[in-house]
């Protein structure tokens, strides 16, 4: 298996999780304030995940690496809250997948 499915499917993992916990939140939580915000996070979630699955249909490194780059991102902030949050498993989950996908990554560009 070569770097370009490696990093397709580190970026689908990372996709659906951020989409699970959008849905989970938005099936925990009671007030309307906090369902408002996890609809929204789906609404941004939903569409990546999805646009994660592409690469496995159809083969382009520059599609691959714009999708996983924006995932990188995503869970380099999502672990930036985690610290400000105080919260150890939402820091070093999300930058430990940042970090392997960033890997995964640069064994496409290089």
């Amino acid at each position: 298996m070569n770097f370009y499915y490696v990093c397709a499917i580190v970026t689908m993992i990372s996709a659906s999780v951020s989409l699970g916990f959008s849905i989970e939140a938005l099936l925990k939580t009671s007030e309307k304030s906090g369902q408002i915000n996890a609809m929204y996070a789906i609404s941004r979630s939903l569409p990546l995940a999805v646009a994660s699955i592409v690469p496995f249909f159809y083969h382009s490194n520059s599609y691959l690496i714009v999708i996983s780059t924006l995932m990188i991102i995503i869970q380099a902030i999502d672990a930036v809250i985690g610290f400000l949050v105080k919260n150890r498993f939402k820091t070093i989950g999300p930058g430990l997948t940042a970090v392997f996908n960033f890997v995964c990554l640069l064994g496409i560009i290089i």
